[in-house]
C-alpha cells in the first residue's frame, strides 16, 4: 500500500521580482514498510521537501497525499485530526526537546497534543516506543542535556514512533553524531520501516546511509532543472 505520495510539489521564496524557486517540481512514492533516501547538493531543497511532507510548509504547487488521502497542498495543510499520521526525526535531536523537562513526559505531552493518547495510555505508548527505539526506559526520566547524542536521537525516534504514524520523515538523522553513534542511529531509524510497516523518508548527505535504503531519489537545484 502506498503510504506517501508527492506529485509535482514545488516551493518558492518571495514574491514578484524577488520570487525564487527553492524546490523544483518533485515526485516520489513510498510504500508502507519501505524507505526512500532523498539526496542532492545543498540548496536543492531537500529539507524544504521534508518540511512540506511534515506539513510545516505549504507547497507553491503540487500535492502530498498520505494513505491515499489529501495531506498538504497550496490551499490546505494537514487536518488537525490527521497530524499524527506524519512524524519527524530532527537533525538536532536534543535541541528539539525542552531543556528543563524529562524527555518521557515531553513524549507523553506530544501524544496528548496530537489527540492520540492520554494518561496511562500515553505512558504505555511512551514505554513501548522507547523499547522500539532501543532507549533504556530509565533514560525517559532524564532531561535532554543529561543524554548523550545517541541517546537523544533514540529519544527523538521514540517520540516519532509513539504516535504510530504512517510516515516518518528523518532530516539528516546522523549528521550531528560521531561515526560509531551515527551507524547505530542509522540502523535504529532504518529498522522502523520493515518492523512497523511505516513509510520512511530520509533526507541525507550520507551516501552510506542512502545506500542502505530501499530506494534513492536525487533532487537537483531548481536552476539545473530544464
Amino acid at each position: 500500500m502506498t503510504a506517501l505520495e508527492v506529485r509535482a510539489v514545488t516551493f518558492v521564496h518571495g514574491t514578484g521580482r524577488a520570487r525564487t524557486t527553492a524546490l523544483a517540481p518533485t515526485d516520489l512514492t513510498v510504500a508502507a514498510g519501505q524507505s526512500l533516501a532523498v539526496i542532492g547538493r545543498s540548496g536543492a531543497g531537500k529539507s524544504t521537501l521534508a518540511e512540506i511532507v511534515l506539513g510545516l510548509k505549504r507547497p507553491a504547487a503540487g500535492t502530498v497525499r498520505v494513505q491515499g488521502e489529501p495531506w498538504n497542498d497550496a490551499t490546505r495543510g494537514p487536518r488537525r485530526a490527521r497530524r499524527c499520521l506524519v512524524q519527524g526525526i530532527p537533525q538536532d535531536a536534543a535541541a528539539s526537546f525542552v531543556p528543563s523537562r524529562a524527555v518521557g513526559s515531553q513524549i507523553a505531552d506530544a501524544l496528548r497534543r496530537l489527540g492520540v493518547a492520554d494518561g496511562s495510555d500515553a505512558e504505555v505508548r511512551v514505554h513501548r516506543a522507547a523499547e522500539i527505539a532501543h532507549l533504556d526506559p530509565l533514560l525517559l526520566a532524564r532531561r535532554p542535556g543529561e543524554l548523550s547524542g545517541g541517546q537523544a536521537q533514540r529519544a527523538a525516534i521514540a517520540r516519532a514512533v509513539a504516535a504510530e504514524p504512517a510516515v516518518i520523515v528523518a532530516d539528516e538523522p546522523t549528521s550531528a553524531l560521531d561515526a560509531a553513534t551515527a551507524d547505530a542511529a542509522a540502523s535504529a531509524v532504518l529498522a522502523l520501516a520493515p518492523s512497523l510497516g511505516t513509510a520512511l523518508l530520509i533526507v541525507t548527505h550520507d551516501a552510506a546511509l542512502a545506500a542502505r535504503c530501499d530506494a534513492i531519489l536525487e533532487i537537483l537545484p531548481a536552476t539545473e532543472v530544464a
